[in-house]
């Protein structure tokens, strides 16, 4: 990428070796005097048109001092300052043009003046070794956002390409020094910059801006001093700064504040940072004048920051060196398309598919939203931090959207210190208020709670060769981390618990060759997943067994709470096997040679009631068995069974009766029989293992992990697995309120022929469960075909309803097998045929939500996500979104407008007719709140009623998904996307 930079900016300079015998335009020649008491404003004008009109050449600034107001660049001119000349800004307001672009961004709403302009122009060079003077100190601030009103910009390029501004000398701007807005192809290279006579006084603001390179400038701001920013959606994108030297009150190289769109591919080297030699006056920034950070990071306006670098910085003071913030400020826009324009299909930006110079011709205005952006994959390297104050360094995002991917090496900080003891709670006190609204700044908190990093809400952050020295003794630790693991894989080698923080009840695991295939209980809602895992951390929905259950009452929402329970997976000679039983119906098994499917129709093995927890075993001999226990748990029973696993062979024998004994698991190893159990009951209980030298025993007994002194409650009910190189694993789950039974992982180590699980912390014999752990060594996650093919169910999850999903798929008839019917699906009534790249859901009589048909459902997945479908509807129905539990709600749209659901009943909350509606349940599961919203545009969305609790019921954790019920019509979904936010 970095090599696409340097030939853009070879390309950008080629274009002026080609014009080397272009003809000049000397200013004095147009009648400009080099006296600064007259006007020069038309003899430069008059010199640039004729200039441009020629097809390009040079225009002449000689060595003298000029008054000019604005002035408007052209294509193909190069203006040229010879040493010796000064253009000096007027004084006087009424010498400056008010421009206006038609690009639409935070900083074009309102027409703006500025001494030198250019809008839509290509190849055009500033250079030589003049100066250029605005005299801002004329312009005083009259008000918060008189920016480019009353005080003018001296230097401004929007919509423009192949612009180089080199070598001259640029001082006292009324305001921003210089702005390139959603400019292609920069270079601004050896340039002086000294901005310190007003308000806003920035050295350099690069906006929206792609393929730039900033080199060897040396820049004293009083405000920010090399910026990047995105007042539009459009990011900045692929920018290369280096060789710089910088001084400012504020932040001398910073990534915000305005961050719409964002930033990507930004490297920045080899900076110099230090307090200014002139500090006769201060507008902004700390009292200590040494400047408040070197480098900032901002994402607080909806954007995203990806692949950010910044190495080989020398510092000399700033109050909080490296600032690195993700907030909500609230101030985000986002364009707007026309009616009438088609669906925007530009990839990687906001909305629109903004590229080029310029917005797309169907954008009419920009319109406030509010979301929360992303900062992944930022690295900062070889920091050389020397006398700074004693704030402390901070990475910090929000709850349910973390900071990620972070790695810092080689720094070294030299600061004040002098924190007491006494001083922590009113240090701990400060940060406690979050701040998610407020203004960034690097000292937003005041002294941070480590004198070297304070971290809050970030994941994956990784430091390496940290140093941190102060004057004065000081009590804080290096680093202080606060919200900072998450759950499953940790992106480092380890992972953190629960390695599924979803509802997979009662999960069975097996490993055949490098990878691991789970089962679990689904109960009411068909299908059963099975997942695959490469590295038993990181999981894939691969199939599902069955898509009907052909018994009564499954065709009427009949069984909450039944259907599948606690399933087994076995592989045996070439064949997949998956048994479980249902409450009322039986014992029930299925095969297939690959786990992806097709899976065999489901084979009743006994017509049996309150049987439950099967688990087939086939012996050396070719015996096979089947264990099981009783609805309402225990005793444990073995079958003697058929070597097909289709029949049993006996009534069964007792084998063990103990403290609610179920989920029989099977296990031969080293001549013992292993049944390995739960007891004790769902949330309350442990894990058990019995052994015998014959599979009807005498069964030793003995716990093998309970809760202890964690806060894992009833670690309950699993599989033991082992992996290629000796490890032994154990699943188990960890029932919730909200997001119902989560999956651990525990490493196992064998002692006298009992699996020992977890880690001992109570030294009484018996394992606890574990938090974070490293990573199983299994195979390499990414070898197989199905991951390119399948999402991993811990990312977020998008299914725009495009068939086949895969290879595995047939055309137009498989959904997504993170999809789950509630009962049986009415087949006739729903399809992805009807409209290409949308799902149909017909209305099927029903008064509510909870007797709705073809319920198409989704697991809520992580401690905060959110999930948002768009969909339209024909006739008179209800359809939409909907959360269940224990309860049932929903927001939707009907005949009448925009409804709400709860508990059966509905509510229109927005009259109208609306073509198109976007829905949106925010499920926050640790603090059990959770909102509906809706959106007329798919980008404000308006609370749709009040937040609500939802808990766990009948076995299963919270769901979100899709319905349709009614007399008549049909909604078509254009699609659904979960996102994962914690």
């Amino acid at each position: 990428m970095m090599r696409k930079i340097f030939l853009m900016a070879t390309l950008a300079l080629s274009v002026w070796a080609g014009r080397a015998e272009a003809r000049d335009y000397n200013i004095v020649a147009y009648g400009a005097k080099a006296d600064t008491t007259v006007l020069s404003t038309k003899a430069l004008q008059q010199a640039i048109d004729d200039c441009t009109k020629a097809g390009g050449g040079r225009v002449v600034v000689p060595t003298g001092q000029y008054k000019i107001g604005s002035v408007v660049l052209k294509s193909n001119v190069h203006l040229y300052l010879e040493q010796g000349a000064t253009l000096f800004g007027s004084t006087d307001l009424k010498d400056y043009l008010p421009m206006k672009s038609d690009y639409v961004s935070l900083r074009t709403q309102t027409s703006t003046i500025q001494l030198i302009y250019a809008d839509k122009v290509r190849n055009v060079m500033i250079d030589g070794y003049g100066t250029i003077d605005g005299r801002g100190r004329a312009f005083k601030k009259l008000s918060w956002n008189d920016e480019g009103i009353t005080r003018p910009h001296l230097i401004r390029f929007i919509q423009s390409e192949d612009i180089t501004v080199k070598d001259i000398t640029l001082r006292n701007s009324g305001c921003w020094m210089q702005h390139y807005l959603a400019c292609d192809r920069v270079r601004i290279d050896g340039i002086k910059v000294f901005n310190r006579n007003d308000y806003n006084n920035d050295a350099l603001d690069i906006d929206g801006c792609h393929e730039v390179i900033v080199r060897g400038v040396i820049a004293d701001s009083d405000d920010d001093g090399i910026t990047l920013k995105s007042t539009s959606p459009r990011l900045c994108e692929n920018i290369r700064i280096s060789d710089c030297v910088v001084s400012s009150h504020c932040n001398a190289v910073k990534l915000g504040t305005e961050t719409n769109g964002g930033f990507r591919n930004i490297s920045i080297s080899g900076i110099v940072v230090k307090p200014s030699s002139d500090q006769r006056e201060q507008f902004f920034g700390a009292p200590s004048k040494i400047g408040t950070s070197a480098l900032s990071l901002e994402i607080v306006d909806g954007g995203v920051m990806q692949n950010v670098s910044a190495s080989n910085f020398t510092v000399e003071g700033t109050e909080s060196p490296i600032f690195i913030r993700l907030g909500n400020r609230g101030r985000g826009y986002q364009l707007r398309p026309h009616p009438l324009a088609p669906s925007p299909t530009g990839e990687g930006e906001a909305y629109g598919g903004l590229s080029g110079t310029g917005n797309d011709d169907t954008i009419t205005e920009l319109i406030p939203i509010e979301q929360v952006g992303s900062i992944d994959g930022i690295h900062i390297d070889n920091f050389l931090i020397m006398n700074a104050g004693s704030v402390g360094c901070s990475i910090t995002g929000l709850r349910g959207h973390p900071v990620r991917n972070v790695w810092l090496s080689n720094i070294s900080i030299h600061h004040q210190g002098g924190v007491q003891a006494s001083d922590l709670k009113a240090i701990n006190d400060s940060v406690a208020n979050e701040k998610e609204k407020a203004y960034p700044e690097a000292t937003m908190w005041g002294r941070l709670p480590a004198k070297g990093f304070y971290l809050r809400h970030t994941r994956n952050v990784h430091f390496d060769n940290i140093e941190v020295r102060t004057d004065a003794p000081d009590v804080r630790p290096d680093i202080v981390r606060s919200n900072t693991e998450g759950w499953g894989d940790q992106g480092d080698g380890t992972y953190r618990n629960p390695v599924l923080n979803a509802d997979f009840s009662d999960p069975d695991v097996i490993r055949v060759g490098k990878k691991c295939y789970m089962v679990a209980s689904d109960f009411h809602f068909l299908g059963m997943q099975v997942l695959q895992s490469e590295d038993m951390v990181n999981w894939q929905y691969i199939s599902q067994i069955y898509g009907r259950f052909d018994e009564p009452g499954w065709d009427e929402n009949k069984h909450y709470a039944g259907g599948s329970w606690a399933p087994a997976i076995r592989y045996h000679n070439g064949l997949y096997y998956v048994y479980f039983c249902t409450p009322e119906e039986g014992l029930y098994m299925s095969t297939a040679k690959d786990p992806h499917g097709p899976w065999s129709p489901l084979h009743l093995v006994r017509r049996v009631a309150k049987w439950e927890d099967p688990c087939p075993f086939w012996d050396e001999d070719g015996q096979a068995y089947l264990g099981r226990s009783k609805h309402g748990a225990g005793p444990i029973i073995v079958h003697r069974m058929s070597a097909d696993g289709k029949q049993l062979l006996d009534e069964g024998t007792t084998v063990y009766e103990g403290p609610v004994a179920e989920g029989t698991k099977f296990l031969k190893r080293n001549g013992y029989y292993y049944l390995i159990i739960p007891e004790g009951g769902v949330g309350t209980g442990w894990q058990t293992v019995l052994r015998a030298k014959n599979i009807y025993g005498p069964y030793e007994r003995k716990i093998v992990l309970e809760q202890g002194s964690t806060a894992v409650n009833g670690p309950h009910q699993g599989a033991l697995v082992d992996t290629p190189d000796g490890t032994w694993w154990f699943y188990h789950f960890q029932e919730t309120p909200v997001l119902g039974r989560v999956v651990h992982l525990q490493p196992v180590r064998w002692q006298d022929d009992w699996p020992l699980m977890g880690v001992d912390y109570d030294g009484n014999g018996i394992g606890e469960p574990v938090a974070k752990w490293q990573k199983p060594v299994l195979g390499v996650r990414g070898e197989g075909l199905e991951v390119r093919e399948y999402q991993y169910v811990s990312n977020d999850f998008r299914d725009d309803f495009n068939y086949p999903l895969t290879s595995r798929h047939s055309p137009l008839t498989s959904l997504n097998p993170a999809w789950q019917w509630n009962h049986n699906p009415v087949d006739t009534h729903w399809s992805l045929k009807e409209r290409k790249g949308w799902l149909t859901l017909k209305a099927l009589p029903a008064d509510s939500l909870k007797l709705c048909r073809n319920m198409l459902t989704q697991k809520v997945m992580g401690y905060q996500s959110e999930s948002t479908t768009m969909l339209t509807i024909q006739g008179n129905c209800y359809a939409g979104l909907f959360c269940s539990g224990k309860t049932f709600r929903g927001i939707g749209l009907c005949k009448d407008g925009i409804f709400l659901e709860a508990q059966g009943k509905r509510e229109v909350i927005l009259k109208g007719r609306f073509e198109r509606l976007w829905v949106r349940v925010a499920n926050d599961c640790q603090t059990n709140r959770h909102q509906f919203s809706y959106s007329t545009d798919g980008i404000r969305f308006i609370q749709a009623g009040d937040a609500f609790p939802m808990r766990a019921g009948y076995w299963k954790g919270i769901r979100v998904g899709l319905f349709c019920y009614g007399d008549s019509g049909e909604a078509a979904f254009d699609s659904f996307a979960q996102t994962v936010c914690q």
